[in-house]
């Protein structure tokens, strides 16, 4: 069975940060909702900043390099024709 071609677990696991970053937010906003009201929920305030950085740290084992914006590529062209 094994696993599919295109398979990295890395990449699971930065989706997997993904969803519990979603689910904090709901979390956090029906905190603020509850409160509004006047019964505060503090346990899901708790939860949910404890699943927030449980999703940061998931999503921060995925390092994507990031591209070349390009924004200094005429600096490095000129300091490379002056170096010649």
């Amino acid at each position: 069975m094994g696993e599919p071609e295109n398979y990295n677990r890395k990449e699971l696991i930065s989706r997997i940060g993904t969803f519990f970053l979603m689910i904090a937010v709901g979390m956090l906003v029906y905190f603020i909702l509850s409160d509004s009201v006047g019964m505060p929920r503090f346990d899901l305030f708790c939860l949910g900043i404890l699943v927030a950085g449980l999703g940061f740290f998931f999503r921060s084992q995925l390092k994507r390099p990031s591209p070349s914006s390009g924004r200094f590529g005429w600096m490095k062209r000129f300091l490379k024709g002056k170096e010649e």
